[in-house]
């Protein structure tokens, strides 16, 4: 028995010790083996530091090349950061352990124990972190650009167009249409039309995707595909057109919602031809399309159409008074020349294209001018183009002949060789003049860009050009275009333009005529003609021509060209014979052109005053190349130019400016590079260089550049995608990998002087910009960016025995600090010397600091308050930032000069951006004032700050007193606001309401703020008329939303206890997500409702105690109240709920 009952019990007892003896043995080695836990920790994290370090490395290239990292990436960054500061934290207590007690005598066993457990638990999360670095993607490629709007949307809308928008909104809501038609003549207003309604589609988040292409008169299926696919940031890897459009198809059809705008149609489109899938082939996908004619938008199939018609009588009157600006003063309304104004507007014929043109070309005429306007109207002679309205043409040509002179006119007309809705680069227009040698008294390339482009600036102020995408580009309407060809093809003009079509041969009948300037885009042409006769030509353009030959005698019959642009042409052979006609090119331009393995030739072209060889590829520069005596621009950006034979740049007697781009990059070539770049010293007339090296080694320390003025110059080891389309350089220096020596021994430090933009990144011995650098403060500086300079100490230094400059950055605008460890204040020591101020940062806009880890806080009183033009604020991952703006003030002068303000309240008049981010010791903005003022602020995010508490603290300790995060603080122009991670906030504001002023709030986002009980009291929250986006999760004590007691002064409560049983109403909140708030019952109590008639997205997630949106009894459980308790919904709105609130067991 005793056998039976020990061998039943034997197991149990060893299963039993098994389950004591593991944690018992766990514990025990924490305590022996405390010394391999510390040193395997210490090894993990010296890994884990260089698996970060890599990690920033390709972060920083990522962000220099404007990609967008990855959230998981940052997430890794911040993670890492704060596991390190933890284990470092852990290993200082090995020393202590290694001590013992009782002088040495005896162990410290408690803290051996608690150091190897500690050290145990810290190694497994930083081998979780490494598992975690295998990421996929560092960066992305940059969101694609949103729906621009053109440059006349200054424009007011009127009510016929506002009501016309409203029912297109309307069609677009409803579910049973999928082709929407906008209909009207050309200029009436349709395209400004359809991009208000994709951005108010986009506001009012009816689609997750909205994108639009221009269709035009000669559709082309891959250009619309293209400009679908940037839009939704589709690569395209097919080739054939039914490649394309499956790829389209499948990435349209995974977007849940999408509205696609095909603008300008002007004949039917096959949709499925091009991959846009609709109807029964995808439901979300909505067609939205404009034509100038009707029976299109029928052949379309469209199931809703809308007719633009011209504006009212009165509306045309308002914009043409406006544009003109005609005054409507009765003393004016009597003249004749008000009548003549009002015949004149007449004429416009109520469409808005041709008001704003004529208007802006007769604003602040005299009576004659008016007067001449209105015969011209009367009487032109209108040329019949199909699509545009009689009463358009005539005043669009009114409008071109009310043009200042003929240069401008000239120019206007050049931008009529591209192609419908293409980015016309305003440099071309620049290097086309030069050539045809259309300016007058024009002694250099530089006077010849400053000309167009206060050329353009006038011509987008007449309406007559737009703004292009991207910087450097302008954009002429489809009706402009139209009237501009058909003025440019008449005699006097002589332009054969043809880039709207393929082209599969050269045109028959235009072989033998007097044209001027001919535009062809060439893509179909297997070959090139030999017999073409053009006397008068003087301008070429051909685009994408994969000709196999170019014949010998192409350009015979051109004798009188001037200027030649080729782009994207592919041709086997070269130029050499084809080219020898051209002795009077003044302008050759070889754009992307795959035709040419030796360019000696041009060196015949001894007129030539402008080469562009851009993204040709040519590895070597010949020798002839240096009779062009005359040549002002030389352009080899992204060629891959390897070398340029010696002597070639030192007999371009007249070179003004030479475009390198990443050039001499061979490890073997250093010293014939520098001796290249030596060459330009002797050019009398040289002003410009964009260059990119490798290293300070390629730049000559003696190189001495006398007459430079405008320059982009880059020493990085990583290649540079940036570029300078616009060519209006701003004396840009971007250095990485730098000593000091590299500055201050050579003549480079000559160009600091006149340096607008400097970038240093990885610089050595550098510990005072602004007397190591330039010690004369950087007179002409706007922006300034410091990158890993692991010397820096000061950003400038104005301490006694340090020489400085009278004033510093007097015009400094931007300031970027990051990756400074050393960094201990921007501005250290004396702000004034007598009566001298030192430092000036009056104009700077823009700021930025991460990681700088020693920078306790950034400004001192008085320079805070000198930022008075303070636009945006980004501050980052700074672990002993306490404070922005630090109470202790420099020197007794300066104390004096501001005691009597010190508890004045801080006033920032323009900050609009205001972002603060993972600051582990931060506690407030400021202490010891009496308010901030951000009256003009719009964004502001607040995140992973533990200590922060209040914006504004004005008690001693920031414990002592409890205080509302927006303690003092006034913003009434706030739209968006986000909260995270913030401990030790308990209330948000408290006090007069007047400080506060939300009405402008649109989207609110608050997360992990856990001693958080309630957002908004009653009166604050009856502001939010403007909210939209209001998302709320992972708040451990969040009660309600909207508490019903007010947190105010006595007036305050007393102005509104009358109210505590008002509805609550939010008449713009579309939004509202909830999430992981386990103390939640309600979104507000002891009120008779709550309405939100535009919402159309609610989530709740995980909230146990929540029975009941509106509480209107005394406690969450005695009454059992419906979920939806008096909350009033828009039954007709596609509202998209989802509901996970996992009850309490008690309910």
């Amino acid at each position: 028995m005793a056998t039976g009952w020990v061998g039943f019990v034997g197991p149990i007892v060893g299963k039993i010790g098994e389950f004591l003896m593991a944690p018992v043995g766990r514990h025990f080695g924490y305590l022996f083996s405390y010394k391999s836990e510390v040193k395997n920790l210490k090894e993990e994290v010296e890994k884990l530091d260089e698996k970060r370090g890599a990690m920033q490395l390709s972060v920083d290239e990522a962000e220099r090349n404007v990609k967008v990292i990855g959230p998981d990436v940052k997430g890794w960054l911040e993670r890492v950061d704060k596991c390190s500061e933890e284990a470092r934290e852990i290993l200082k207590d090995e020393v202590e352990a290694n001590k013992g007690c009782l002088y040495g005598w005896c162990p410290n066993l408690k803290l051996r124990y608690s150091l190897g457990k500690k050290a145990t638990n810290k190694a497994k999360e930083v081998a979780k972190l490494h598992e975690e670095r295998k990421l996929t993607e560092v960066a992305y490629k940059e969101p694609p650009p949103g729906i621009e709007s053109t440059s006349t949307e200054g424009i007011k809308v009127f009510e016929s167009r506002r009501l016309i928008m409203n029912d297109v909104m309307g069609a677009l809501k409803y579910d049973g249409f999928h082709m929407i038609a906008i209909c009207g003549m050309g200029g009436v207003g349709k395209t400004t039309m359809v991009k208000e309604v994709a951005k108010r589609a986009k506001e009012e988040k009816l689609f997750d995707d909205v994108v639009m292409a221009v269709v035009s008169q000669s559709p082309n299926e891959r250009k619309i595909q293209g400009e679908i696919g940037d839009k939704l940031g589709l690569e395209y890897g097919e080739e054939t057109e039914r490649g394309r459009a499956n790829r389209l198809r499948e990435r349209l059809r995974r977007t849940k919602r999408i509205l696609v705008i095909l603008d300008d149609v002007w004949e039917r489109l096959e949709l499925n031809d091009i991959g846009i899938p609709f109807g029964y082939d995808h439901r979300g996908c909505k067609i939205l399309l404009t034509s100038r004619f009707d029976n299109v938008c029928n052949d379309m199939d469209a199931q809703k159409k809308f007719t633009v018609e011209v504006l009212t009588e009165e509306e045309a009157w308002n914009l043409f008074e406006e544009m003109a600006g005609i005054s409507n003063d009765t003393s004016h309304t009597s003249t004749d020349l008000y009548i003549t104004q009002k015949k004149v507007a007449d004429e416009c014929g109520c469409l808005p294209i041709a008001i704003v043109t004529v208007a802006r070309a007769l604003k602040d005429k005299d009576r004659h001018s008016w007067n001449s306007a209105l015969l011209q109207l009367r009487k032109s002679m209108v040329k019949n183009i199909r699509g545009v309205e009689e009463k358009v043409f005539k005043s669009l040509e009114l409008s071109y002949n009310f043009l200042g002179s003929r240069e401008i006119k000239e120019c206007f007309l050049l931008c009529s060789l591209y192609a419908e809705d293409f980015n016309i680069p305003i440099e071309d227009l620049v290097r086309y003049g030069v050539g045809i040698e259309l300016f007058e008294a024009i002694d250099s390339v530089k006077e010849a860009r400053d000309r167009v482009h206060a050329f353009v600036d006038e011509l987008k102020k007449s309406y007559l050009l737009m703004d292009g995408e991207g910087g450097g580009c302008v954009k002429m309407h489809d009706v402009v275009r139209d009237v501009t060809i058909s003025i440019a093809s008449r005699e006097e003009h002589s332009f054969m333009v043809r880039c709207d079509e393929t082209l599969k041969e050269w045109p028959e009948k235009e072989r033998h005529k007097n044209h001027a300037v001919i535009s062809l885009r060439c893509t179909g042409m297997s070959q090139l003609p030999d017999n073409l006769e053009f006397p008068r030509l003087h301008l070429l353009r051909l685009e994408g021509s994969y000709a196999s030959k170019l014949p010998d005698s192409f350009y015979g019959g051109m004798k009188e060209l001037k200027a030649l642009s080729m782009l994207n042409v592919y041709l086997q052979g070269s130029l050499l014979t084809s080219l020898r006609w051209l002795t009077n090119l003044r302008s050759l331009s070889l754009y992307e052109c795959r035709l040419i393995n030796d360019v000696s030739v041009i060196g015949a072209l001894e007129n030539l005053e402008i080469l562009s060889l851009e993204r040709t590829k040519i590895e070597e520069l010949p020798k002839e190349i240096g009779r062009l005596s005359h040549l002002k621009l030389l352009d080899l950006l992204r060629c891959g130019v390897k070398r340029i034979c010696p002597g070639v740049l030192s007999s371009l007697s007249k070179l003004e400016e030479l475009y390198l781009g990443s050039s001499f990059n061979d490890e073997n070539r250093i010293e014939e590079a520098k001796a290249t770049l030596t060459e330009l010293c002797g050019l009398s007339n040289f002003t410009t260089l964009v260059i990119h090296l490798r290293h300070f080694a390629y730049w000559p320390r003696d190189l001495v550049l006398t007459n430079l003025r405008a320059f982009a110059i880059t020493i990085s080891p990583m290649i540079s995608t940036r570029d300078c389309r616009d060519y209006q350089l701003q004396n840009q220096l971007s250095l990485e990998d730098l000593h000091e020596s590299d500055i201050m021994e050579s003549e480079f430090k000559k160009l600091l002087k006149i340096t607008k933009i400097l970038e240093i990144t990885r610089a050595v011995g550098v510990k005072n910009v602004g007397y190591d650098l330039d010690k004369d403060g950087f007179k002409k500086l706007i922006e300034l960016s410091l990158d890993d300079c692991q010397d820096l100490e000061y950003v400038i230094d104005t301490t006694d025995g340090v020489p400085v400059p009278q004033i510093a950055f007097p015009v400094l605008q931007s300031l970027y600090l990051n990756n400074l460890d050393k960094l201990k204040e921007i501005c250290h020591g004396h702000l004034w010397k007598g009566p001298t101020q030192l430092v000036r940062l009056r104009n700077l806009t823009s700021l930025g600091l991460k990681r700088c880890h020693k920078l306790e806080s950034m400004f001192s009183l008085s320079i805070a308050r000198d930022l008075m033009q303070l636009q945006k604020l980004h501050v980052s991952e700074c672990r002993k930032m306490e404070v922005l703006i630090s109470s202790e003030e420099g020197d007794q002068n300066e104390i004096a000069s501001t005691t009597t303000e010190t508890t004045d309240k801080i006033v920032f008049p323009k900050l609009k951006v205001l972002y603060l981010r993972d600051l582990a010791s931060f506690t407030a903005l400021c202490k010891a004032v009496n308010g901030i003022e951000l009256l003009q602020l719009n964004e502001l995010t607040l995140s992973q700050m533990p200590k922060l508490n209040s914006f504004c603290n004005t008690s001693d300790s920031n414990y002592d007193t409890i205080q509302p995060l927006f303690n003092k603080v006034a913003f009434s122009a706030l739209k968006r606001l986000e909260l995270r991670d913030l401990p030790a906030v308990t209330h948000l504001w408290k006090g007069p309401t007047q400080l506060v002023w939300l009405r402008n709030l649109t989207s609110l986002e608050l997360k992990r703020c856990d001693k958080l009980k309630s957002m908004f009291s009653l009166s604050i929250a009856r502001d939010l008329m403007q909210l939209q986006i209001l998302n709320v999760s992972d708040c451990r004590k969040m009660e309600v939303l909207i508490s019903s007691e007010e947190e105010g002064d006595q007036n305050e409560i007393a102005s509104t206890t009358t109210e505590t049983t008002d509805k609550i109403v939010l008449p713009k909140l579309m939004e509202l997500c909830l999430g992981v708030l386990p103390s939640f019952t309600a979104i507000c109590k002891a009120m008779n409702g709550i309405e939100l008639l535009q919402l159309n997205m609610l989530t709740l997630r995980l909230m146990p105690k929540l029975n009941s949106f509106c509480n209107t009894s005394d406690s969450n459980y005695e009454t059992i109240q419906p979920l939806f308790n008096k909350v009033d919904i828009d039954i007709d709105l596609d509202l998209d709920i989802e509901i996970d609130i996992m009850k309490n067991n008690n309910n």
